[in-house]
């Protein structure tokens, strides 16, 4: 692993850093990490009470948001330092910032909205968070014992812990509604960020060039080329509920196939005559 660095230096401060964690151990040995405590935590948190699960949401929606404004800070702070500005891309407009909206709608909310944010974090939280555990971008720019890493890997390893949480203790239930209910949050958060991404020529939630997507960044690139980048957009709304859908459907066969193999035994009565 590369070394010569502090725990809390910047990007701009390690000039010598060329991604080395990335392409080489550092971002299979978080991989390795990040699924066997996923799993082991899942296991033994299975038959977790919906009450519970409620204040981890709770306190979950809180901690990462706190975690989000110190890293925020920390990294504007930096920025303004070595640029003299605020770098946009900091703005909570990502994919993966949508787990503090989401967990405060799951956590705090009722009925419908607990089923809108609850939703989401079981379909999107799962998308974005193991998207990012395959390929952790953000050992790109940090080794990997550094704040900005580290922050990166705790934020995606809750995404994709909490998601499958939610769907193994079947807080969230595995049919259509769920899909429903995570595309309409989805789309909700998605009519701030578009006209956003347009008005900035930004690339938030990959809306308008589908940045750092393999095979769809270079399929719809000659589109971006020649300004048109609404077929992007569309693209990508596709993509997205296509994504949803399929972690879904394949949570209810996952259950389908348990319940197949493993039935659960019915307590017989047997009356003494």
């Amino acid at each position: 692993m590369f070394t010569g660095y502090s725990f809390f230096d910047y990007k701009y401060d390690i000039p010598d850093y060329n991604g080395y964690d990335y392409d080489h151990f550092g971002r299979y040995l978080f991989l390795i990490i990040a699924s066997v405590t996923i799993l082991v935590a899942v296991i033994l948190l299975r038959k977790m009470k919906r009450e519970h699960i409620v204040t981890y949401l709770k306190v979950m929606a809180i901690t990462m948001t706190a975690l989000y404004i110190t890293k925020t800070t920390w990294e504007t702070i930096h920025d303004i330092q070595h640029d003299g500005a605020f770098n946009m891309y900091l703005l909570p407009f990502d994919t993966c910032s949508m787990l503090m909206f989401a967990s405060f709608f799951a956590g705090f909310g009722k009925g419908k909205v607990q089923s809108l944010g609850a939703s989401w974090l079981a379909t999107g939280g799962i998308v974005g968070g193991l998207s990012n555990l395959l390929f952790l971008q953000a050992l790109r720019y940090y080794p990997f014992f550094t704040f900005g890493a580290f922050y990166s890997m705790l934020w995606h390893w809750v995404m994709v812990f909490t998601g499958v949480l939610l769907l193994v203790t079947n807080f969230v239930p595995s049919h259509f509604s769920t899909l429903l209910y995570a595309f309409l949050f989805h789309m909700g958060f998605s009519l701030i960020v578009i006209p956003f991404d347009y008005i900035r020529d930004m690339d938030f939630m990959m809306y308008r060039y589908a940045g750092g997507i393999p095979l769809i960044e270079d399929l719809v690139k000659p589109w971006a080329e020649n300004h048109l980048n609404f077929l992007v957009t569309m693209v990508m709304i596709v993509v997205y509920f296509a994504l949803f859908a399929a972690f879904v459907y394949l949570s209810l066969g996952i259950k389908t196939l348990v319940h197949l193999l493993f039935p659960k035994r019915e307590n017989s009565v047997q009356e003494q005559a």
